[in-house]
């Protein structure tokens, strides 16, 4: 019987943490969202060429020293794939 209730106490304290971790997120979420909005209305940034950018920066960022290739393929591809 002991480990039943000690199975079902970690079950409840990982249900709870993990309700705590989506709220967080959804927090987040929502101020990530009010930051876009800010940027929008302060300084006229569209919202999907700003998370766009964000994308490329991201890709630019991982692809490290291949970065001068990846470019290159970029610049090949540019206006003929939609």
């Amino acid at each position: 019987m002991t480990d039943t209730n000690t199975q079902n106490n970690q079950l409840d304290t990982f249900i709870e943490t993990y309700k705590q971790l989506e709220n967080e997120i959804k927090m987040l979420q929502e101020d990530k969202k009010a930051l876009i909005l800010d940027l929008k209305e302060n300084h006229g940034i569209t919202p999907s060429v700003l998370r766009k950018a964000i994308r490329v920066a991201k890709i630019r960022t991982d692809m490290g020293d291949d970065i001068t290739q990846f470019d290159h393929l970029v610049d090949q591809m540019e206006g003929t794939i939609k």
